[in-house]
């Protein structure tokens, strides 16, 4: 583990309870950031990124150290001969990024990205109810995400030169869930607003798909009540509504028949994203059937999170062209 912070905490704490996982090692900067998480998982700390890479005991290194250092670390892991899994988002530009698919595939070692949206509850049935044509052609979705003002924050989280700002730190989340759910959208249009030493981060977006759905995203460091995601998915047949602060976060619209209830809600409560997300990897990791998210799919959500913030800054649409 590289990082000891929420990230790595979670992922640390998930994995040591993960069957055929083992967690051997953390480092921090500085190392004693570490101890609460070595302590709990009962691992040792090691001085350095470098004897990190260098343990022979180590196969796969986590790298949730802050995103500034994210395309350092995982390319010193790919020399090192280790499997990778980084945090969202993989890196601040497409160059970094490009810079670590290179070096994972160079070194014959996988490159998985911790785009762990993916494996909530919510969006997964979305994605099925989609992909089977429930709620048939879709024309509309619309996505909000929002959390705490990052002002008291680590300073280099306030930092958009050094976290990304709001659009690649949690936009993010969406513009993935988008690709997933959608394949490659064809235009992108973007507006934000970025507040003093992030008090008031906010930012929204506007994706078309050719012969597809238009979708409207919302992203926020504004939510003064905590964090919170919603969503609404219109097809010509159904609609589907997500609200994390509702009682029912998921619930099924469709037109009302004879036989058949206006609303049909669903609870989501059962293994942890997180927990789902480490399974598949080490399952892909093991020689199984996993779905984790590859590098270069996390390379293709990181490039059009730029594209968002391109079109943001120059006020124009931009027409996307997913990296090869």
């Amino acid at each position: 583990m590289i990082g000891a912070g929420f990230a790595g905490g979670t992922h640390a704490r998930v994995l040591a309870r993960t069957p055929g996982a083992e967690v051997v090692a953390i480092t921090a900067e500085p190392p004693e950031h570490a101890r609460p998480v070595a302590d709990d998982c009962r691992i040792r700390i090691e001085p350095s990124v470098a004897s990190l890479c260098a343990a022979d005991d180590v196969d796969v290194i986590v790298v949730a150290s802050p995103t500034y250092l994210h395309a350092e670390h995982a390319v010193a892991a790919a020399r090192a001969g280790k499997h990778v899994f980084c945090e969202k988002p993989l890196a601040l530009s497409l160059e970094q990024g490009r810079a670590m698919v290179r070096a994972c595939e160079g070194a014959g070692v996988t490159l998985a990205v911790g785009h762990v949206v993916r494996w909530f509850p919510e969006y997964v049935r979305a994605k099925q109810l989609l992909d089977a044509g429930e709620l048939g052609r879709p024309g509309i979705a619309t996505l909000t995400r929002g959390s705490f003002s990052v002002a008291t924050a680590r300073p280099w989280y306030q930092d958009p030169a050094l976290s990304g700002g709001v659009i690649l730190d949690l936009m993010l989340h969406d513009l993935d869930v988008l690709r997933w759910w959608f394949g490659e959208p064809e235009r992108v249009y973007g507006k934000r607003l970025t507040g003093r030493a992030g008090a008031l981060d906010y930012a929204l977006a506007t994706l078309r798909w050719p012969d597809g759905p238009i979708a409207h995203l919302e992203a926020s460091w504004a939510e003064h009540d905590g964090f919170r995601t919603a969503f609404e998915v219109r097809g010509d047949k159904g609609m589907l509504v997500h609200d994390s602060r509702a009682s029912a976060p998921l619930a099924t619209q469709m037109a009302g028949g004879p036989a058949g209830p206006a609303m049909i809600p669903m609870t989501t409560l059962h293994e942890t994203p997180y927990a789902r997300q480490m399974r598949e990897l080490v399952a892909g990791l093991s020689g199984g059937e996993s779905r984790f998210v590859t590098g270069r799919e996390g390379l293709r959500s990181l490039a059009l999170a730029l594209t968002v913030i391109e079109a943001a800054d120059s006020g124009e649409v931009v027409r996307w062209r997913p990296p090869e």
